[in-house]
């Protein structure tokens, strides 16, 4: 290995040499106002990033989940946390040794990271209340059956 060690400017901890950032992504997130032990989440500035857009269009889920680790400073251990995808399925995702195509995990996926319904369509998601467009037609239905 050449060259020397790299510190987090935040804690002094080593950086991983992937890690271009000055700081460790526990810096990172207690810097976006997420304390120490709670649950991790996605920034909403992440779902801003044109990558992870053309990602979700795409439905590259393994890219999505890089972009989203190095946008949000989150680990694959966070991904896990939130979707209930296993760290292993995740890095073989993200390594491309295995695809997402099962929709069940699709939708674990997407609900866990808290996509944006903008950027997925109703159609990639579980079941939850009416969509305002459903309780509109359903108004609409009804009121022509009157």
């Amino acid at each position: 290995m050449t060259g020397q060690l790299r510190r987090c400017h935040g804690c002094g901890c080593q950086l991983s040499r992937y890690n271009d950032d000055a700081h460790c992504s526990a810096c990172l997130r207690l810097a976006w106002g997420q304390a120490p032990g709670a649950q991790p989440c996605v920034p909403a500035h992440v779902w801003d990033s044109i990558e992870v857009q053309l990602a979700l269009r795409e439905r590259d889920f393994g890219t999505l989940c890089i972009l989203i680790r190095r946008l949000g400073s989150l680990r694959q251990d966070d991904i896990a946390t939130l979707t209930g995808l296993s760290q292993a399925f995740l890095s073989m995702l993200e390594s491309g040794v295995r695809r997402l195509t099962n929709i069940d995990k699709i939708v674990l996926l997407l609900e866990g990271l808290d996509v944006p319904i903008e950027l997925t369509g109703p159609i990639l998601r579980g079941p939850k209340a009416p969509t305002a467009l459903h309780r509109q037609r359903t108004a609409e239905s009804e009121f022509e059956s009157a």
